[in-house]
């Protein structure tokens, strides 16, 4: 990728090539440009509590040494804290399962489901996941992955079976 005066790379995945070929066939069965509800999806989430969900669909593959597309529209103070690719794992009703944990600058902690994030254009600012101080920003972000068994899971399982 080929990086403008000023610009940064901030975050990379890797997708499967066998999902990446699902995704695919999925998005030529769907011709229409609308919102896509079925993931795969990239979640944004900017320093200043922001955050959507965009479609893998409405990023084009492109050959190497290309300038890219835009994400995500920032305001002048605002920048990218954390991207993810999530929708991988989906529930039975065709949902993501992850969940994402956002800690502020002062110390609040809040843990979203995926599935909460509203579904945006790339040119979106997106809803806010997080309210924060006056001054305050997101200092990190986590995404757990559905795959994961929660320990109160597991404490349950284990009095079940044993």
């Amino acid at each position: 990728m080929r990086l403008k005066q000023g610009d940064m790379m901030a975050s990379m995945d890797i997708i499967p090539a066998a999902k990446l070929n699902d995704m695919k066939k999925v998005s030529e069965a769907n011709t229409s440009s609308a919102k896509s509800l079925n993931g795969p999806w990239l979640l944004f989430v900017s320093e200043s509590g922001f955050g959507k969900r965009v479609p893998l669909s409405s990023f084009r593959a492109s050959p190497l040494n290309r300038v890219g597309l835009i994400g995500y529209k920032f305001s002048a103070e605002d920048r990218l804290a954390a991207v993810f690719v999530v929708g991988f794992s989906l529930s039975d009703d065709g949902e993501s399962d992850e969940q994402v944990v956002l800690v502020s600058q002062s110390g609040t902690v809040n843990r979203i489901k995926v599935r909460d994030v509203s579904i945006q254009s790339r040119y979106a600012r997106g809803v806010i996941l997080m309210r924060l101080d006056h001054a305050g920003k997101i200092q990190s972000a986590s995404l757990i992955s559905a795959t994961e068994a929660e320990p109160e899971e597991e404490a349950q399982a284990a009095a079940v079976h044993g």
